[in-house]
């Protein structure tokens, strides 16, 4: 019966004196490669099989990569959790400025309920009841963010006011708020309806409209 052959085991190392072959790169001096080789027979087919171990350089190469590959993982869970960040806060501003809207169309249509109230206390109409009911209103109106816009004897901007009304004044240096028709209201920093107001103006600036009127004619 044949013996099992045995491993045979060869030292490549080269020493720093030891000339490399033509043609042959040379490894470095403190590196040691050596190679076991096992030569045996295939079972039936009689090929020689060998087995050759990798080096220790080839080692650390594979080890580097499987590394690299948690960090890329790492990376990428990273970029995802930033773009789901932009999107939440994004959709939290879309939510908010529709319900803003929502909530601005609604206080619109319900100041003409309260010019109805104004007008009934002014006629002395309704009675406390009216006046409890108007101001109970109002005020959940303006919890909402409703503020009445200054107007009477302010200055006239027509941002803010709409003048319905306009005549001479010697008292006023330039266009003033006179009286108020109609209040007017902001929303946050959205003017929901302008007052409506009347202005008075001084002489010279009547004077001067006038004659550019008459200069178009």
């Amino acid at each position: 019966m044949e013996e099992p052959r045995k491993p045979r085991i060869v030292d490549k190392r080269r020493s720093a004196r030891t000339a490399p072959e033509p043609g042959a790169v040379a490894p470095a001096d403190d590196v040691e490669v050596v190679e076991v080789i096992d030569e045996g027979r295939n079972g039936d087919t009689g090929e020689v099989v060998t087995d050759v171990e990798s080096s220790p350089l080839e080692a650390t190469e594979e080890e580097m990569n499987t590394t690299a590959e948690p960090d890329n993982y790492l990376d990428d869970l990273r970029r995802l959790q930033a773009d789901f960040e932009n999107y939440r806060k994004r959709m939290m501003r879309e939510q908010s400025a529709l319900a803003d809207r929502a909530s601005a169309r609604v206080i619109e249509r319900m100041l003409p309920i309260l010019d109805n109230f104004e007008a009934a206390i002014a006629h002395g109409e309704g009675g406390p009841g009216v006046e409890m009911v108007y101001k109970e209103l109002r005020r959940a109106l303006e919890e909402e963010g409703l503020k009445e816009i200054e107007a009477l004897s302010e200055a006239f901007d027509p941002r803010i006011h709409e003048a319905f009304e306009a005549h001479e004044d010697d008292a006023v240096t330039e266009p003033t708020v006179a009286s108020v028709m109609r209040r007017g209201y902001h929303l946050g920093d959205r003017v929901l309806r302008p007052a409506m107001v009347s202005v008075a103006r001084p002489p010279e600036v009547a004077s001067a409209d006038a004659g550019e009127n008459a200069a178009e004619a």
